[in-house]
């Protein structure tokens, strides 16, 4: 399947909730993703299939550091190498940004998306106890240093 990649405009943000609340215990709701499609200081990158949206990462700009706080693939597109894309996507997108160096949080649970970090190359850098509700759990802290 061959998807494609852009910014996320107000246009999407609809679509952008329906897979948080599919996918998400806790999430984030219509305004978070309204104030980071506006922002100069964070970008939401889209992956698309066709013209329908099949996930998105969201990251918050300090340069030459990034947060990553919510990566999402819809189920449908799920084990199709689509977070992968997304992140290498978005890695080129950051680059130019000036950014060099990605921090995220990640449940101990969530055992795809460490596998996924791990793979593009992101290292455990700590822990955060008590980090996520519903249900409570801990947090792995991870970082990746973008290559030039």
């Amino acid at each position: 399947m061959a998807f494609t990649f852009r910014y996320a405009t107000e246009a999407d943000v609809d679509a952008i909730v329906a897979i948080e609340e599919a996918s998400m215990s806790c999430p984030w709701n219509r305004d978070n993703y309204l104030e980071a499609v506006n922002s100069d200081h964070a970008f939401i990158m889209v992956a698309l299939d066709d013209d329908d949206i099949a996930g998105f990462a969201v990251f918050y700009l300090t340069p030459p550091e990034s947060e990553l706080p919510d990566i999402v693939v819809a189920e449908a597109y799920r084990g199709q190498g689509l977070g992968k894309a997304l992140l290498s996507e978005s890695l080129v997108a950051l680059k130019e940004k000036g950014i060099d160096t990605i921090y995220l949080e990640v449940r101990v649970s969530n055992t795809p998306a460490r596998n996924l970090y791990s793979y593009i190359g992101f290292e455990e850098i700590g822990k955060r106890k008590y980090f996520y509700s519903n249900p409570v759990e801990d947090a792995i802290c991870m970082s990746l240093r973008i290559e030039e």
